[in-house]
């Protein structure tokens, strides 16, 4: 008797493993759909805020105050990128498949060259981009760079998104991390249409004539 309920308890027990390891196995759609539609309210918030009609209207309600529009834009950005993020990690973990050693060192090496590289960038517009100087009364300076990495690329901070995002689903291959690295290069690449649009209208001729010398993303090998 005593040894049919050490079996019962043993087949329980193996019943209730194979099942926790069968759940860990399988890819939650629904996480996966809801973090797509993160990405996208994310992407359709930034660029309503981002349009220039709706700026133009709203440098018209707020008249002097409007000089901090691109300062709360910022921090808005931030705010709404980082609860993307936060549910991004939130997702149980789905391996797509388990990374070689090799891969994983190049992968991770990348990810922290791509990372400096983003961090040196982001210092070099922050000035301009964030809206920092309705703080501190400097004037922004509107100003076509083609010199340095822009002689290489036309938007090196986003080559090197590129770079770091995929270089870190490589690192660690996860379900998640695909989804995000899709959603990011696509948003990018819509962002990137629009972002000449407006500097063809700021610079006229003279962005035409670096857009045909400059590549946009990928520096030219030759």
């Amino acid at each position: 008797m005593k040894q049919q309920l050490l079996l019962d308890a043993i087949k329980k027990r193996i019943s209730l493993v194979d099942t926790a390891s069968l759940n860990r196995n399988i890819l939650p759609t629904n996480s996966y759909i809801i973090l797509v539609l993160a990405w996208l309210a994310f992407g359709l918030l930034h660029s309503i805020l981002a349009y220039q009609p709706l700026k133009n209207r709203l440098e018209k309600c707020l008249k002097a105050k409007y000089k901090y529009y691109l300062l709360s834009y910022s921090i808005l950005a931030t705010i709404s990128l980082a609860l993307v993020v936060w549910y991004h990690i939130s997702i149980t973990k789905y391996w797509l498949w388990q990374p070689p050693l090799v891969q994983q060192i190049i992968a991770g090496i990348l990810v922290l060259v791509s990372s400096a590289l983003m961090l040196l960038c982001i210092k070099k517009y922050f000035a301009n981009l964030s809206g920092i100087n309705a703080l501190t009364g400097k004037q922004a300076k509107l100003q076509l760079q083609t010199q340095g990495i822009h002689a290489v690329v036309r938007h090196p901070l986003y080559t090197v998104t590129i770079v770091f995002v995929w270089c870190l689903f490589l690192w660690q291959p996860l379900a998640s991390n695909g989804v995000s690295c899709v959603c990011i290069t696509l948003y990018t690449r819509i962002g990137i249409y629009f972002e000449e649009k407006k500097l063809i209208r700021l610079f006229g001729k003279q962005y035409q004539l670096y857009r045909v010398s400059v590549p946009m993303l990928v520096p030219k090998l030759f």
